[in-house]
C-alpha cells in the first residue's frame, strides 16, 4: 500500500513537471518571461550549469546570479578556469558589482533578445553577451581578458 501511495506521488509530481513553464511553455501570462523582459532595463538571470573553455560542464547550486540594472551589473557567478596572469584577488572572479560600459541589445535571426556589454574590476576586464530566450531560458558568455572564457545556462527570474 504505502509503495502505491509512493508511486501515485511520484507520477502526480512528473505530471506537474511536464506541464510546467519549462516543459516548452511559451513564456506568457503562465509566469513565463519572454525577451521582452529587459524592457525596462532590468534583468536576473539564476545560472544551473556553468562550461568551461577545456569542455567540463558543473552543476550548479542555487545563490549564483546575475542582475542588469540598466547600466550597472551584479555578478555573483562562480569561476572554473585558469588565469593567464596573477592577480591579488581571493574571491570568484566573476563576483562584482561594476558599470556595464558599451552596453548594447538587439535580435539574434533566431528571435533572442541579444545583450552585450563590457565591465571592468581592478582584477579583470570582461566582455559579456547575454541570449534570452521566450520560455525562461538564457545563456551567458563570458570572455575575461587575463582568464579562460566561461558559459552559464541560466534560468530568467521573473520575481525580481
Amino acid at each position: 500500500m504505502m509503495r502505491f501511495a509512493m508511486s501515485l506521488a511520484v507520477a502526480a509530481m512528473m505530471a506537474a513537471c511536464a506541464t510546467g513553464p519549462a516543459a516548452g511553455g511559451g513564456g506568457g501570462a503562465e509566469g513565463g518571461v519572454s525577451p521582452a523582459a529587459y524592457a525596462d532595463g532590468r534583468l536576473l538571470l539564476r545560472p544551473t550549469m556553468a562550461m568551461t573553455q577545456r569542455g567540463r560542464s558543473v552543476s550548479l547550486t542555487d545563490g549564483f546570479f546575475l542582475e542588469l540594472r540598466g547600466d550597472s551589473v551584479v555578478s555573483r557567478l562562480p569561476y572554473f578556469g585558469r588565469a593567464y596572469t596573477p592577480t591579488l584577488g581571493t574571491g570568484s572572479v566573476l563576483d562584482f558589482e561594476a558599470r556595464a560600459t558599451g552596453l548594447s541589445k538587439g535580435r539574434t535571426a533566431d528571435g533572442a533578445l541579444s545583450i552585450e556589454f563590457s565591465a571592468r574590476t581592478t582584477e579583470d576586464s570582461f566582455r559579456f553577451r547575454v541570449r534570452v530566450y521566450d520560455g525562461d531560458r538564457a545563456t551567458v558568455d563570458v570572455r575575461p581578458q587575463r582568464r579562460d572564457q566561461i558559459s552559464f545556462d541560466c534560468d530568467v527570474d521573473g520575481s525580481r
